[in-house]
C-alpha cells in the first residue's frame, strides 16, 4: 500500500494535483506500480525534477535522495525507475497545458495570436530531439508543446489549432499541405517565405516573376498582391492567399545580402540575382483579409515572433533543457519532459503573480499587439530545494 502520508506536496507540486491524483495518474501510465525503495508517486516526481531541472547525475541523485530521506535506492535503480516515467511526465505536461487553455479560453475577447516554433535538443552520441512549441502572444503563455525525434519535422499544424486563431510561423513552416490543413481547421496563417519556398501564381494563374515584384515593391515602398498557392507534382486545389513584400531597413538588408554572398561562396555556387534582391524584403504569405490587416499590421504581427524565440532561449539558459545527458531514449524523454513540466509550472506561477500586480488589476484582459514582457524566472538552484520548490 502506498504511503501517502509521507508524501507531502510543496506549493509548486500542488499545481499538478493532490497526492491521490498523482498516485492514480502514475499508476495509470505505469510509472509507479508499487513502492520499492521509492515510497510514493510524489517522491518519484521529485526524483524526476532532481534529475532533470535539478541537474544531478544518477549517482549524485541517489546519494542526495537518501540523505534527504526521499528514497533509498541505488543509481541503477533510479535509472530503471525514471525510464518508466516519460509517458507520465508527458501526460502531466498535457494537463498543465490544458489548464492554460481553460484560463485563456475563459477570458479571451479577441482573436488568439499563436506563434509556432521548434528547436533541436542534442544529447550525447547521435541522439537528437526536437521541441515544438505553440505560444500565445497576447497572454505570453505556452499553450501547446511536443517533444519528438528529428525525423518528425516542423509543421504548422502539428500542435492543436483553435478555430479563429492567427497562426504565425517562420520559413520552416511554409509547406503547402500544412498551410492548407491549418486553414481547413478554421485558423488564419501568416508565414514568412523565401522567394523560392513555394510555387505561386498570380490571380490570372500565371507564374510569379520575382524580379518584377521586387522592383515594384522598391518603387512603391511595399507590395500586397493576391496569389494562388500550388503544390508541385501532386493533386492539390490551389489556395488563394496574399503575398506581401515589406522593405527591410537598409542595415538589415545589407546584412542579409552579405549573408547570402557568404553562403554562395561557401557552397561555390553562383548567387541568384533574385536571392540578392529578396534580401532587402520581408516576404510574407497570409490568409488574413486586406481590409482588416494592412501591410503595416502584418509586419507588426510577424515581429511578435521574438516572444517564442525568447521562450526557447529561457528554457535553454534558465531551465537548461538543452543539456541532455542521457543516451537511453526512455530516460532522455523523461529528462526532457521533466524540464518542460518544470518550465510550464514556472510560467503558471509567474502568470498568477503577473495577474495580481497593481498594473494588471487596473486594466482589462483584452489582447493587444503591444509587446508583452515575458515573465522572468530564476535559475533553479542545483540542490534538492529546486526539486521541492
Amino acid at each position: 500500500m502506498e504511503q501517502l502520508d509521507s508524501a507531502k506536496l510543496s506549493p509548486l507540486l500542488e499545481r499538478i494535483g493532490d497526492v491521490m491524483t498523482l498516485a492514480t495518474s502514475a499508476r495509470k501510465h505505469k510509472a509507479f506500480i508499487r513502492p520499492r525503495g521509492i515510497k510514493s508517486a510524489v517522491d518519484l516526481l521529485r526524483l524526476a525534477f532532481m534529475y532533470g531541472p535539478g541537474g544531478y547525475s544518477l549517482r549524485a541523485l541517489a546519494a542526495m535522495a537518501a540523505a534527504d530521506e526521499v528514497a533509498d535506492v541505488s543509481d541503477v535503480a533510479v535509472l530503471k525507475r525514471l525510464q518508466h516515467t516519460a509517458d507520465w511526465l508527458r501526460s502531466l505536461c498535457e494537463e498543465a497545458l490544458g489548464r492554460v487553455a481553460n484560463v485563456i479560453g475563459a477570458g479571451l475577447t479577441k482573436r488568439p495570436i499563436r506563434i509556432v516554433d521548434g528547436t533541436r535538443l542534442e544529447g550525447p552520441g547521435d541522439r537528437v530531439w526536437r521541441l515544438h512549441l505553440c505560444y500565445d502572444a497576447g497572454r505570453a503563455r505556452i499553450v501547446d508543446a511536443a517533444i519528438t525525434t528529428t525525423a518528425e519535422g516542423e509543421r504548422l499544424d502539428r500542435l492543436v489549432i483553435t478555430p479563429g486563431e492567427i497562426r504565425i510561423g517562420d520559413r520552416g513552416f511554409s509547406k503547402p499541405d500544412k498551410i492548407k490543413s491549418t486553414l481547413d481547421q478554421g485558423a488564419d496563417v501568416l508565414v514568412r517565405l523565401s522567394w523560392n519556398s513555394l510555387q505561386l501564381t498570380d490571380r490570372d494563374n500565371k507564374p510569379i516573376h520575382w524580379m518584377d515584384l521586387f522592383n515594384r515593391a522598391g518603387a512603391q515602398g511595399g507590395l500586397d498582391i493576391a496569389v494562388f498557392m500550388h503544390k508541385a507534382h501532386r493533386e492539390f486545389e490551389p489556395v488563394p492567399l496574399r503575398l506581401v513584400l515589406i522593405p527591410k531597413p537598409p542595415a538589415a538588408a545589407e546584412k542579409a545580402r552579405a549573408k547570402a554572398r557568404r553562403a554562395s561562396q561557401k557552397n561555390q555556387n553562383r548567387i541568384d540575382p533574385r536571392t540578392l534582391a529578396s534580401a532587402g524584403y520581408l516576404i510574407l504569405l497570409t490568409s488574413l483579409p486586406a481590409e482588416e490587416f494592412s501591410i503595416t499590421l502584418l509586419g507588426a504581427l510577424y515581429r511578435l515572433r521574438w516572444q517564442v524565440e525568447l521562450v526557447i532561449k529561457r528554457l535553454k539558459s534558465i531551465v537548461h533543457i538543452d543539456r541532455l545527458p542521457a543516451k537511453n531514449p526512455d530516460l532522455a524523454q523523461a529528462w526532457l519532459y521533466a524540464h518542460l513540466l518544470f518550465g510550464l509550472l514556472l510560467e503558471e506561477t509567474a502568470a498568477e503573480l503577473d495577474a495580481l500586480s497593481p498594473s494588471a488589476l487596473e486594466c482589462a484582459p483584452d489582447v493587444h499587439l503591444a509587446h508583452h514582457s515575458p515573465p522572468r524566472h530564476r535559475r533553479p538552484g542545483k540542490h534538492l530545494a529546486a526539486a521541492k520548490a
